[in-house]
């Protein structure tokens, strides 16, 4: 049963109209709306609320999204009840340190950003992002994707979908090997990760435009900050491999 789901996962890509409204970005990033024509089903990504910290050299903007229209509504509420509590528990974090360096009568300037975007979407699967940016000095970004399984209307993740198999480490050694190799051909493509290099059973990913797997690092997490976010594409054979 969970073969065949993956095949529906990784199946023919096709449009599908998703509309996606993103505002009060700071001029680091420009402004998306985007309207694209809509083909079947509407699922929307909205902002539906932002918080706001302007004070004492602290810019925090945190947007917080809904979506609707996947066509079941058990499956919303637990996605939009998760962004909600992301963005009072990023407030609130921002909230302590600005608390914490008022007492302490010091000054800082720090940039926070935080939003949500349609990260790809194809017959079968839907890719949301949730990015957080900070600049204070250097600057660092983090990202939290949720894919949905537009077909079956649930969340997918990797354990779910390659059920009890050793997909940690049949895709650990892959991106191990495909470190190396980038390495090899570009010697400042570089990451700082042993043999022992492990994904986590959760780590980030998302199926790309082309029905591949891809698995995603955070800023800093397997690189230095120069590679910025981190990704790689798993081949199909050892995907389909994982799914026997």
């Amino acid at each position: 049963m969970k073969n065949k789901k993956i095949k529906r996962i990784v199946a023919s890509v096709a449009a599908l109209g998703i509309v996606f409204t993103s505002v009060n970005l700071s001029p680091a990033f420009a402004e998306v709306v985007n309207n694209i024509p809509v083909i079947g089903n509407v699922i929307k990504l909205i902002e539906v609320d932002n918080y706001r910290i302007n004070k004492n050299g602290y810019d925090v903007s945190i947007d917080v999204a809904k979506i609707n229209g996947t066509g079941n509504k058990e499956l919303e509420y637990k996605l939009n009840s998760k962004f909600k509590e992301e963005g009072k528990k990023e407030y609130k974090k921002y909230e302590d340190e600005l608390k914490k360096l008022e007492e302490s009568g010091k000054k800082s300037n720090k940039y926070a950003k935080t939003w949500y975007e349609v990260l790809n979407e194809n017959d079968n699967t839907l890719s949301i992002v949730r990015y957080n940016y900070e600049s204070q000095g250097s600057s660092d970004t983090t990202r939290k994707i949720y894919n949905i399984d537009k077909k079956n209307k649930e969340i997918l993740t990797l354990k779910g979908m390659f059920g009890n198999s050793d997909y940690v480490d049949v895709i650990s050694k892959n991106i191990l090997d495909q470190m190396k190799e980038r390495t090899k051909k570009d010697s400042t493509d570089a990451y700082f990760v042993d043999d022992t290099f492990k994904i986590k059973e959760d780590q980030g990913f998302y199926i790309n435009n082309k029905n591949q797997l891809v698995i995603c690092f955070d800023k800093y997490e397997v690189a230095p900050g120069s590679s910025g976010l981190v990704e790689f594409i798993i081949p199909s054979n050892i995907v389909n491999q994982l799914m026997k």
